[in-house]
């Protein structure tokens, strides 16, 4: 449904397009857009014959006043799926400027999508973890997208939310090391410096992968291209050493 209204969706395309990513993607990662309307996929999945309940329980509708609205509008879709590549929830960015509109929503908690275990791309980056033997873990799913588009696939995303044990040991189940690329801000620092105890919790090798001038991976890779991403993921630093070189350009050692 979200996919053929994308192909359908002039600003929905030209904004994916303007991210440069090419059709093989689109479909790779299944990308769509939810219409504006706010009634057009109840009443789609109505028709196809599921309940109301169903569908609320699924994280696609919300109820108001006894009507039912679609959870998702004027979004490009991004389905969010388990490691077998089955769809379980979606994350949605607004398209439209509304300054009092969430940028990114998700599907909320329900029977199949948990947020502190899925790990966003696993599905199709699981072979060249297996093949790289570790993997890169940034912020943005669309981080992701534009990495495996460069041809660098092991990358994958805790989908919009704190890095939790849960995602550490799905990783673990491919890999043991663990590269995290995650924004320069200071959410970004404070998210990495809380990965670390988890880290050693599930005993995981931890390395922090730095990019400089606080661009994040997807601009970064349109920017200085596929080879500096590739270079500034093999530089990877371990933990320990990434907090105290952080430290000690933020604390006066001297005092």
């Amino acid at each position: 449904f979200y996919q053929q209204h994308l192909i359908a969706n002039k600003t929905a395309l030209d904004y994916l397009k303007g991210r440069k990513f090419t059709k093989q993607t689109l479909l790779d990662f299944r990308l769509g857009y939810s219409p504006a309307s706010g009634q057009a996929l109840a009443k789609f999945l109505t028709k196809k014959g599921f309940k109301t309940d169903e569908i609320k329980r699924a994280g696609l509708v919300v109820e108001r006043h006894g009507q039912v609205y679609d959870m998702f509008r004027g979004r490009v879709m991004v389905p969010l799926c388990d490691s077998r590549g089955a769809v379980i929830g979606f994350t949605a960015r607004l398209l439209a400027d509304e300054p009092d509109a969430p940028k990114y929503i998700n599907t909320p908690q329900s029977i199949v999508y948990d947020k502190s275990r899925n790990v966003f791309g696993l599905h199709l980056a699981k072979e060249a973890i297996r093949k790289a033997t570790f993997v890169v873990v940034v912020e943005g799913n669309l981080d992701v997208i534009a990495s495996h588009q460069a041809g660098v696939k092991n990358v994958v995303a805790s989908a919009g939310t704190a890095m939790t044990e849960q995602h550490l040991r799905e990783l673990k189940r491919f890999t043991g090391d663990i590269r995290l690329c995650f924004d320069a801000d200071r959410a970004g620092i404070a998210a990495t410096e809380r990965v670390i105890p988890l880290a050693q919790k599930t005993e995981v090798n931890l390395q922090i992968v730095g990019i400089k001038d606080g661009l994040d991976p997807d601009e970064f890779i349109q920017q200085k291209g596929v080879d500096a991403w590739q270079k500034a993921v093999d530089k990877a630093v371990y933990a320990t050493d990434w907090l105290i070189e952080h430290y000690q350009k933020e604390l006066d050692l001297t005092s």
